[in-house]
Parts: structure tokens; C-alpha cells; sequence
């Protein structure tokens, strides 16, 4: 009895002293021990390559002579910001055409799309399903169906264009090699691509806030004599205007890195027609082995990615005069 009533006097004092004692996890450390997994993971496989690819571009990687490397400097980022040899300046012309056609396309057709799908159709559900189809396809395979449709030989495209004639006059006598020439048919192909995957995508955001536009505010409008564009541009478009914000920077940020449309279809070619930033990113380092140079190009290329969230974000809240 007597050890049994000194286990309970140290207990008593103990709780005496640390109040939360016995009690249970609670308050801050409760909070970092639950979010520990999810920030070991995140500096796993987020910060660390990062880290490790900044510092990497300041060096002069060799896989041939690794105990080789040495420190460089700023060497890196003059050779590729400088030298054509290094194809930096084109990759990054062809993905900001390449992101801002598809995105501006793909948010044109999104749009209208989600107009008429928030109209009361007959199988309104059935219509809403049929147009997300094209985005729940996997990227590669909608690669590989462009492809296939673009085909110079037996691709549906080149057979549909063959086949007008009109009044005689035929204006694509001959197939069109698309992934062929000097690469702008292929560019044409690939950002076509784009578009047919992206749309829904706005379709399905842009629908979502139609549903939250206060029908009040349009029968108001059309009371006061307000047309379908008065409503449109004046009620609808800034009622949807963060979502808009928010789509449209999420689409860019994507089109800029896309990978497997463009090298499923074209590896990058002809030449160099459709090589975006990160094709050029991957065929620097991991087929040329190029690493340091890889990494010096993926440190610049994120940097701008930053830039352009951050002003482009600022334009659209009007928080900026740019």
C-alpha cells in the first residue's frame, strides 16, 4: 500500500507540474506531430530536388568523371542565356506560343461550352458527361490519337482535307506532312492536341461558377433593358472573375510544362519546331547528360514561371498598373 500511495503522490505532482500530463497531445505539438509526415514528404520529394538542382547549376557536372566536379559559378547561366548553341531563347518562344494559344483557344471554347451546358437541355447530364470526356483521357493517349489522326499517310485528317472539292477546285490535292518540313504543321498538330485535352477543363470550372451567378441580379439587368452581351459583360464575366483568375493561371503554368503531349507526338521535332522548355530540359539531361546545363536551364525557367504567376495574379486582381 505504501508504494502504491507513493506512485500516486508522484503522479499527483506530476500533474501538479505539467498540467497537461496524462491528458493527451494538445495545442502546437499536437499540430507539428500531425503535420510532420506531410512536411517530410513534401522536403522529400519537393524541396530537396529543388535545392539540389539550384545548386547543382553552379557546378560542372560530368557522369563520366563525377569526382570531376567543380564549382563554376555563374558560368552556367552566361553560356545559356548567351550562346545559341545551347538552344535556350527558341525552347522558351515556342512554349509561351504554345501555352497561350491552347490556353486562350481551350478558355475561348471552355467558355462557351459551360454557357450552353448551364442552359436546361434535354439529358442535361448525359452532355455535361460527354464533355469531359476529353480530359479525363490520359495525356499520352490523346497523343497518340493526334498522331494517328495526323498521320501523312493514313491519318483521318489528311483524308478528310484531300476529299474537298469544291466546284472542282480542290485546295489539298496532295496529303499534308504534318510532322514533317520545317515543323509548323507539327506545331500546328501538338497545340491542336492541346486544346481538344484542355478545354473541358474550363468547361467544368467555369460551369461550376455559372451555377453561382445570382439569378436576381440578371432578371434586374434584363428589367432594365440590358441584352444578353450587357448581362454577359457586365454581370456574368465579373462574377466569374477569380475563377477566371485562378483557371486561366493554373492552365498556363500547365501548358508551359507540358511534356507527354508534345513528346508522345513529336519527341520535340522536326528539328527543333516543337521542342518546349521542358522537352529541351529533358533532352539536355537525361539523353545528352548535360546535367549541370539541364539544371541551369530548369533554375531559369522556374524563376520566370515565378515571376509571371506573381505579376500575372496582380494584373487580373488590378492590384498593378503593368
Amino acid at each position: 500500500m505504501s508504494e502504491l500511495n507513493t506512485q500516486r503522490g508522484g503522479f499527483a505532482s506530476l500533474r501538479t507540474r505539467f498540467p497537461k500530463y496524462g491528458q493527451g497531445l494538445d495545442g502546437p505539438l499536437l499540430i507539428w506531430i500531425l503535420l510532420f509526415p506531410s512536411l517530410l514528404l513534401l522536403c522529400g520529394i519537393i524541396f530537396y530536388p529543388v535545392i539540389n538542382t539550384v545548386l547543382l547549376s553552379f557546378q560542372s557536372l560530368n557522369l563520366s568523371e563525377p569526382s570531376a566536379n567543380k564549382w563554376v559559378g555563374l558560368d552556367n547561366y552566361g553560356r545559356v542565356l548567351t550562346n545559341e548553341v545551347y538552344g535556350f531563347w527558341p525552347a522558351v518562344w515556342f512554349s509561351i506560343l504554345f501555352s497561350a494559344t491552347s490556353t486562350l483557344i481551350a478558355f475561348v471554347i471552355g467558355f462557351a461550352m459551360a454557357l450552353v451546358l448551364n442552359q436546361k437541355l434535354r439529358f442535361q447530364l448525359v452532355w455535361r458527361g460527354l464533355a469531359l470526356t476529353p480530359w479525363v483521357i490520359p495525356y499520352v493517349v490523346v497523343a497518340y490519337l493526334f498522331f494517328y489522326m495526323f498521320n501523312s499517310q493514313y491519318g483521318i485528317i489528311n483524308s478528310i482535307l484531300t476529299g474537298i472539292n469544291i466546284f472542282g477546285w480542290r485546295p489539298f490535292p496532295e496529303p499534308l506532312g504534318w510532322f514533317g518540313g520545317n515543323g509548323n504543321l507539327a506545331v500546328f498538330a501538338t497545340i491542336f492536341a492541346a486544346i481538344w485535352n484542355k478545354f473541358p477543363f474550363f468547361s467544368l470550372m467555369l460551369l461550376a461558377g455559372l451555377q453561382t451567378v445570382p439569378q436576381e441580379l440578371l432578371d434586374a439587368a434584363t428589367v432594365d433593358g440590358a441584352g444578353v452581351w450587357g448581362r454577359f459583360r457586365h454581370i456574368t464575366v465579373p462574377t466569374l472573375r477569380n475563377i477566371i483568375m485562378i483557371t486561366t493561371t493554373l492552365q498556363i503554368i500547365w501548358s508551359l510544362n507540358e511534356f507527354a503531349i508534345i513528346w508522345a507526338m513529336t519527341n520535340g521535332g522536326p528539328g527543333t519546331a516543337t521542342n518546349n522548355m521542358v522537352v529541351h530540359i529533358y533532352r539536355t539531361g537525361f539523353i545528352e547528360q548535360r546535367l549541370s546545363t539541364a539544371a541551369t536551364m530548369s533554375t531559369i525557367w522556374l524563376l520566370m514561371l515565378l515571376a509571371f504567376t506573381y505579376f500575372y495574379i496582380r494584373i487580373m486582381e488590378g492590384k498593378s498598373e503593368v
